[in-house]
């Protein structure tokens, strides 16, 4: 079985929402940030949410709210800022 790459975490945003999503790529990023934010991950819109790393305020907001919540399995993927 091939061992996947680390997840890093990456903010993903338009004018109007943003998300912190722990993905293997910003492409992976991108799609699940597209299906919580615009309702779908091929939405029209989604190539225009910019993808980025997190700064330090966001990525502690995703790791308080993984704290929360629990890790698990597969662990927490994304949240809303």
């Amino acid at each position: 079985m091939t061992e996947q790459p680390p997840r890093r975490l990456f903010v993903v945003e338009d004018a109007r929402h943003r998300a912190v999503v722990s993905a293997w790529d910003a492409g992976r990023a991108r799609a699940v940030a597209a299906a919580m934010l615009l309702g779908s991950p091929c939405a029209e819109r989604r190539d225009a949410l910019v993808v980025r790393e997190p700064e330090e305020e966001e990525r502690a907001a995703f790791e308080g709210q993984a704290r929360r919540i629990g890790q698990g399995d597969c662990g927490l993927t994304a949240i809303p800022l």
